[in-house]
């Protein structure tokens, strides 16, 4: 009837058989509860995933089509915005998936974060640790644990920035003390000197 307000939906609309059309529509519903529902339903296309996923990210994950819609199209995540990668890495167990796709495919502004994500292993480490941009390279550079020969390697890194990241550890190889200590860079030479002083 003219002049009455329309109905809100009620989360009770999202059955098993909900088309994708209506799931598009209810990704937009002003209550969280049925935008999460969304999230979970199998039926939701996958571009809507996408959005949702900044604010649903475990909602999203735990989608049972997602490894199908993964299988479907191996390019999916492309199609994704920035804000729901930057809510799956705020998350302690990034799949491994998207740290792949991330990696092979994101911008520096979305590998700073990951670079400092403790669920990195090895060889993503060893990768971001050659990435072209040098705030990537020194998020590696700060990460608690490294192995020696890559805390060399990055005490030699051409940025300053990188090499003072180093600088900054808590605790170094003496060896690597050393060759900061003799940087290039003054700021480096003093960071060194006052974090890890030479023994005499």
């Amino acid at each position: 009837m003219a002049g009455e307000t329309e109905l809100v939906p009620h989360a009770g609309v999202l059955n098993a058989r909900t088309p994708a059309a209506d799931l598009a529509d209810l990704a937009r519903h002003p209550d969280p509860g049925v935008r999460a529902q969304v999230a979970r339903h199998p039926n939701t296309p996958a571009a809507v995933l996408g959005a949702l996923t900044a604010d649903f990210p475990q909602e999203v994950l735990a989608n049972p089509a997602l490894p199908l819609l993964r299988l479907a199209d191996p390019h999916l995540l492309r199609g994704w915005p920035d804000a729901a990668f930057h809510a799956l890495l705020r998350r302690p167990d990034v799949p491994v998936w998207v740290r792949t796709h991330l990696i092979r495919h994101a911008r520096p502004e979305l590998l700073i974060p990951l670079a400092q994500h403790p669920c990195l292993q090895e060889p993503e480490v060893l990768i971001l640790a050659r990435h072209a941009a040098w705030l990537v390279r020194a998020r590696i550079a700060a990460r608690p644990v490294l192995p020696p020969d890559l805390l060399a390697a990055l005490a030699a890194d051409p940025d300053y920035g990188v090499r003072l990241a180093v600088a900054s550890r808590p605790s170094l190889p003496a060896g690597v003390a050393a060759v900061l200590r003799q940087d290039t860079s003054r700021f480096v030479r003093q960071v060194a000197e006052q974090a890890h002083p030479a023994r005499h």
